[in-house]
């Protein structure tokens, strides 16, 4: 009975495990990895973005996903996808797990890192550098991924390079050579070196006015690069208008020569005559002074002078056709000044006996024509010239000799008034 009963058991247990294993086989069973992992950083409530990368080296779930080396979730699994990008190439989709707290903007960047050189691989999320940041990363949203990051292999493969056929070998040769160029020259070198910095640090702080001369210089490439034909042709027609100067260098040579000359016998009469200059700008420094003086009333009179005798508004004043005036007329200073050192016989003789009447009414009578202070008028008696004898005292005047009689026709004056008056010629 009792046997019976153990080989059921034996054969529910059998039955069982048939059940788990098809079970298991069934839902793609994969080992160790599917079965659920203990520890990591997405504890309490998370969400889960994707991330693709090229390569993703030896990065195994569970691995940590952090931000500014903190811990804040997993890596919740790894796969193949050929979907996306090059149809040839494969990218791996990395499933990655991280608190509901996290807060990251939608186009946040995704990296792959590693602690040491030998150290656990994970994944880096950061801010975008090169664009602002755009919304709020959430659930079921994909983040840019790259990776760059060099496998030991590579490290170990280029340290082998360099150790073993690299130019590390000549560090030595290099670091001896030198060392026998600087010997007994230390001192130069090192003023050599400072001179270099202060050069250095002279142009660092002429930094924008060199690029401001590099742009100038640009702008001006760029002008003469379009002035390309003009310089050509000036270029072109440079050669005959040299041959002329060349055919005539003689003639240049004797202008030059002459002109030299010229200048210094303008800066010998230039020095000769520098105290008469002088002596006439001082001259007619008070002249100026007074021209300046005068201000703005030179202007004004001129500009009545140019309407004289009539005011400026008389236009205004007459708008008519036609405008009465009256003038007077004094010809006797002109008479008294043409007749000057004349007697009035003289002046009959000369002009007539109308005429002669004429200019007495005129100047008011010949005598009138005598000022004090002048030396002699027209009604002046003939002067007598004194001589001194050869006794004190005595003086013997001479008469002077009779003016003879002009003919009446002989004065333009006296035609003049013949002919205003119809007088005889």
């Amino acid at each position: 009975m009792r046997q019976g009963r153990g080989a059921a058991n034996r054969w529910l247990r059998w039955l069982a495990a048939a059940g788990v294993v098809s079970l298991l086989a069934g839902c793609g069973f994969k080992g160790a990895y599917s079965l659920p992992l203990p520890g990591g950083a997405a504890t309490g409530k998370t969400y889960t973005v994707t991330a693709y990368f090229h390569d993703v080296q030896d990065l195994v779930p569970q691995a940590a996903v952090r931000v500014n080396d903190v811990a804040v979730g997993d890596v919740s699994g790894i796969s193949v996808d050929t979907t996306r990008g090059d149809p040839h190439v494969n990218m791996a989709k990395v499933s990655l797990k991280l608190k509901q707290s996290v807060v990251l903007p939608r186009n946040a960047v995704a990296t792959l890192e590693q602690t040491t050189l030998l150290g656990e691989k994970f994944v880096a999320l950061s801010q975008p550098t090169n664009t602002p940041s755009q919304g709020r990363l959430a659930n079921g949203d994909v983040v840019n991924a790259t990776s760059e990051l060099p496998s030991v292999e590579q490290v170990f493969g280029l340290l082998s390079q360099v150790l073993n056929g690299g130019d590390i070998g000549d560090l030595q040769t290099i670091n001896v050579e030198v060392s026998k160029a600087l010997a007994g020259r230390e001192s130069a070198a090192r003023d050599a070196l400072a001179q270099l910095d202060t050069f250095v640090g002279g142009l660092d702080n002429q930094k924008q006015q060199i690029v401001r001369a590099i742009d100038a210089l640009g702008r001006f490439s760029t002008v003469l690069a379009h002035q390309n034909g003009t310089i050509a042709t000036a270029l072109t027609d440079l050669g005959p208008g040299l041959s002329v100067l060349a055919d005539e260098r003689a003639q240049f040579t004797k202008l030059l020569t002459d002109l030299s000359r010229f200048g210094k016998v303008a800066t010998h009469v230039i020095n000769a005559s520098k105290s008469q200059t002088i002596a006439g700008l001082r001259d007619l420094q008070p002249i100026l002074g007074h021209l300046a003086a005068a201000g703005a009333n030179l202007p004004h009179a001129l500009e009545i002078a140019l309407t004289y005798p009539f005011p400026r508004d008389s236009s205004q004043a007459s708008p008519g056709d036609y405008t009465n005036f009256g003038f007077t007329l004094d010809l006797g200073p002109l008479l008294c000044a043409v007749l000057a050192g004349q007697t009035p016989a003289q002046i009959q003789n000369s002009l007539g006996p109308l005429e002669s009447l004429i200019v007495g009414l005129l100047t008011g009578g010949t005598d009138h024509c005598q000022k004090p202070g002048t030396v002699t008028s027209p009604v002046s008696t003939p002067a007598h010239h004194a001589a001194s004898s050869g006794h004190a005292g005595a003086a013997a005047t001479t008469p002077s000799t009779p003016t003879p009689a002009a003919s009446p026709t002989s004065s333009p004056l006296a035609r003049l008034l013949n002919g205003l008056l119809g007088g005889h010629s």
